[in-house]
């Protein structure tokens, strides 16, 4: 079948290897919200934001061939859809500047492909006039996919055009980081759950410096609590990173999690395989019981059609917030609901995953596994437990869970 794709890498490859430094005045942000929800239809649960990372651009172009290729996959850009951005979900691409001065936009758009009944239902309003004069449906989400398409060709164009100056600037470890901190808020909750794409090698640190995988958590979690770095509780994929199986990928899921985000999946040769769009959400919130103090808590539970959670937080609010991913199945029989946990719940926390904490005192709930919840009306009804964990304070009784019964929030943006 032909793809819509390929049309967008010959234009790439078309372009000029590269420019003048004093050329380099910055992207122009291009837009294509023709299949963007109108008021009255439906909005998409989730949002992707694509940040492509300068440091993976060379200067020859035969050297850019990768990027190209996973931005073009993770924006779902081709005649037909694969499922990689749900229909209408809204995409941002940032380009992260390779001195990490700042993340500048780069184009802004929603996805075409629309589902299958809604195209059924326009295919059966279409006149024989319609078709005759190729105003018909088809002819017409055929004019946005390719409108879709060009724009992210024309929005990618601008890089590969760059190439040869960007190339010629130094990569800083880091410099990823700080794009993303200059860049502020990268994605607006009134567009969905956040899905972050980062293209890059993801050299946040001086090669060699991870050398164990406790020891490249515990520098993860300082670095996310220095920089201060917020992904606003999102999933987050890193594509094009030489991360590998070891301390380097434990580094980077302890640096994502203390910043608000979990690294869903990672790979340096293309797109990682990505979650299942969420196709139900809900949002509670109250107070928890916590040792000797009650204070806030929060919940986010997103799942698939077939109940995975997916994008689902818990957190909690001390001197400082803290998400926890939620990882589970959702069940529901009529108005009532159960969540169990997948047994690994606050062990994320920890720094060696496969050994004991040498203090659970400092971990999110003690770093209990177990998380069970009842849903039934607007009322979330919660159990955190773990066989090896009491929970006490100096002012408390001991006891072997932690128990809640929060309310939950419509249209609440959490």
């Amino acid at each position: 079948m032909r793809l819509i794709a390929l049309p967008i890498l010959a234009l790439l490859a078309a372009t000029a290897p590269g420019i003048a430094a004093q050329g380099l005045t910055g992207y122009e942000a291009l837009r294509q919200e023709a299949a963007c929800p109108r008021d009255k239809e439906p909005k998409p649960l989730r949002q992707t934001v694509i940040v492509l990372d300068e440091a993976m651009v060379e200067g020859k172009p035969e050297g850019n061939a990768l990027w190209k290729r996973i931005v073009v996959e993770a924006a779902d850009a081709r005649e037909v859809g694969t499922g990689t951005l749900a229909p209408r979900e809204r995409l941002t691409l940032l380009v992260a500047r390779r001195d990490g001065s700042e993340m500048t936009p780069l184009f802004v758009g929603c996805s075409p492909n629309l589902p299958s009944e809604e195209v059924e239902r326009a295919r059966a309003a279409d006149t024989q006039w319609d078709v005759f004069t190729g105003g018909d449906s088809g002819a017409r989400l055929k004019k946005t996919r390719e409108a879709f398409s060009n724009g992210l060709a024309r929005a990618l164009a601008q890089v590969a055009k760059r190439a040869e100056a960007i190339a010629a600037v130094p990569v800083q470890p880091g410099s990823v980081l700080r794009a993303l901190l200059n860049g502020g808020r990268l994605a607006d909750p009134n567009h969905g759950l956040p899905r972050f794409i980062v293209v890059s090698p993801f050299q946040v640190v001086p090669k060699g410096e991870a050398t164990e995988t406790a020891g490249a958590r515990e520098k993860g979690f300082a670095l996310a609590e220095r920089s201060g770095l917020d992904f606003g509780r999102a999933e987050v994929y890193l594509a094009g990173a030489q991360l590998g199986e070891g301390a380097s990928l434990e580094f980077a899921r302890a640096l994502v999690l203390g910043a608000k985000g979990v690294l869903a999946a990672a790979r340096s040769d293309g797109l990682p395989r990505l979650q299942p769009e969420p196709a139900t959400l809900r949002a509670y919130a109250g107070f928890i019981d916590y040792i000797d103090q009650r204070i806030p808590l929060q919940l986010r539970l997103a799942a698939t059609a077939q109940g995975d959670l997916v994008n689902s937080w818990i957190e909690t609010t001390f001197s400082k917030s803290t998400a926890t991913p939620v990882f589970g199945k959702m069940l529901c029989r009529g108005a009532t609901c159960e969540v169990r946990g997948d047994g690994r719940f606050a062990q994320v926390w920890f720094l060696d995953p496969q050994g004991e904490p040498r203090n659970r005192t400092k971990l999110p709930f003690g770093g209990a596994r177990n998380l069970e919840l009842t849903l039934k009306g607007t009322t979330a009804t919660g159990r955190i437990s773990d066989p090896g964990v009491v929970f006490g304070g100096s002012n408390a009784a001991k006891r072997e869970d932690l128990r809640f019964e929060i309310e939950r929030v419509e249209d609440g943006q959490f």
